[in-house]
């Protein structure tokens, strides 16, 4: 659930900065920010779903 909903942060911070409805350079630290923490979760849950697969 956390991953789909960064996803969409993402996405939305996209489609305002193409908008132009707030300058790009003014979104750039949150677009980063949200990729980094998206690939902190998904990794998180490789690692999760790996070790629950060697319990098994």
């Amino acid at each position: 659930m956390v991953e789909e909903e960064l996803d969409e942060t993402i996405h939305w911070l996209e489609i305002i900065a193409e908008s132009e409805m707030i300058p790009a350079n003014k979104l750039l630290g949150l677009q980063q920010e949200a990729h980094e923490l998206y690939k902190i979760i998904v990794s998180s849950i490789v690692t999760t779903r790996n070790r629950l697969a060697k319990e098994v």
